[in-house]
């Protein structure tokens, strides 16, 4: 940035023909300062530094780093919503606990921050992920941001699997956190398995049917 020294400026223009280009030019960076634009930068920035630094850890190659910044954003309330294209980002990191993370941020700021793109991502997380507890978080993100469609997708996917570790898993999600509306839009699935032979399977759904009662 360009500073001035009043007392070593001369008051004749003649003299100092390129004083007052310089000026304007400092004055225009002063400008882009005080509006964070970055003048001929990207503009990336927000403007507040501990959620750029947060951001910014998300990109870091250190799981530590990632989840350092995942949990700031969490701390920071609705602020750094806007941003939550860079957390979509990361549900698919290589570490369970920094997808789990981002998928339970992505459900407390609410749909109108999850693009159709973010919605099938946890869709896959919560259908195919290898770590249970991400699966759980993607799922229960899908509920609490009103994807049913997807949410529906996923379950009924599930259901008609073979894996009970993971249906018992899933119908224990839907009984204890699912919204009353991703539970009615799996209504008839879940009323098969609870008259179904598998009793621990059918108290299961049982449990997950009183949510809509």
């Amino acid at each position: 940035m360009v500073t001035q020294n009043p007392k070593a400026v001369s008051p004749s223009p003649e003299k100092f023909p390129s004083a007052a280009p310089v000026w304007r030019v400092g004055m225009v960076l002063l400008v882009c300062v005080a509006l964070f634009a970055g003048c001929g930068g990207s503009g990336s920035g927000s403007g507040d530094p501990q959620l750029d630094e947060a951001l910014e850890k998300l990109e870091s190659t250190s799981e530590t780093e990632r989840l350092a910044g995942l949990t700031a954003l969490s701390e920071m309330g609705h602020k750094p919503k806007p941003h939550a294209d860079k957390v979509a980002a990361v549900l698919k990191d290589t570490s369970p606990e920094v997808r789990s993370l981002a998928a339970l941020l992505l459900g407390n700021w609410g749909w109108e921050h999850s693009s159709p793109e973010t919605v099938k991502k946890l869709g896959a997380m919560a259908s195919g992920d290898k770590d249970a507890d991400a699966r759980s978080s993607a799922l229960l993100t899908l509920s609490r941001l009103g994807a049913n469609d997807e949410f529906a997708k996923v379950v009924k996917g599930i259901l008609a699997g073979d894996d009970a570790d993971l249906k018992s898993e899933t119908l224990m999600i839907m009984g204890e956190s699912a919204s009353k509306e991703s539970v009615t839009a799996v209504k008839a699935e879940l009323e098969a398995v609870a008259g179904g032979s598998d009793k621990d399977l059918a108290d299961e759904a049982k449990i997950a049917l009183e949510m809509i009662k």
